[in-house]
């Protein structure tokens, strides 16, 4: 565990959603690497998926240009990605250890905290309902509501005014690079806890790590007291 110093304690929380509260990457992953291995254009798709984390789904397509001609192709092994995940999330899917703990804990403070996702609105409503979480949040802000993604900043720019703080008051919480450097370019103080993809150590100074959530509740209330 590692903290950086901040200036004033967090007043909300902006949570990314595949990686953070769902263990849904790991499953992506998965039916990304069979879908290749079975005619897909990207090599080595194992670690070459560690770089699409965090894109939503017009990042997703301008990644694919570097395998493929055109869009529709692009599109269609998004797709293909997508039908193989869906079958495996059926009776995969679940939250990442320590959620609800932190969920709660940030309700119980009386702070507002909203989701920040690549996935599309509607996708990431119906899974944090199945699982039982989304009453938990105050908003629900996908890759669809913003005109550029992960990495740029504007998901976070955008959550943090829709939670009605300033950039710098708000904590987000992210797993991928793409969304940590969207974080740091929206000015919020980061926390990652790694999911698939270490901590990178030129982010050393800039950051929070924690191993994972379950540690959250603690962390936080040490946060606020060293303010």
């Amino acid at each position: 565990m590692t903290s950086v110093a901040v200036q004033s304690a967090p007043a909300g929380v902006l949570w990314d959603m595949d990686g953070v509260l769902i263990d849904s990457e790991r499953l992506v992953r998965d039916a990304f690497v069979e879908v290749n291995s079975n005619g897909g254009p990207v090599p080595d798709a194992a670690q070459r998926y560690l770089e699409t984390i965090g894109l939503n789904r017009t990042g997703l397509i301008h990644w694919f240009g570097q395998f493929v001609d055109t869009q529709e192709l692009a599109e269609y092994w998004i797709d293909q990605t997508h039908y193989g995940y869906l079958e495996l999330a059926k009776t995969e899917l679940e939250l990442k250890p320590g959620v609800e703990a932190a969920l709660d804990h940030v309700r119980s403070l009386g702070l507002p905290q909203m989701v920040v996702t690549s996935s599309r609105t509607d996708v990431a409503q119906t899974k944090l309902s199945g699982l039982g979480v989304l009453d938990r949040f105050d908003r629900v802000l996908g890759g669809d509501q913003v005109s550029q993604g992960k990495p740029h900043p504007e998901p976070y720019l955008r959550g943090s005014e829709l939670l009605g703080l300033e950039p710098g008051r708000a904590l987000a919480v992210e797993d991928s690079a793409n969304g940590v450097r969207s974080a740091l370019a929206a000015g919020c103080h980061v926390l990652h806890v790694p999911d698939l993809i270490d901590t990178d150590p030129s982010w050393h100074g800039q950051l929070s790590v924690l191993p994972s959530l379950v540690e959250f509740p603690r962390w936080f209330d040490e946060l606020g007291a060293a303010e």
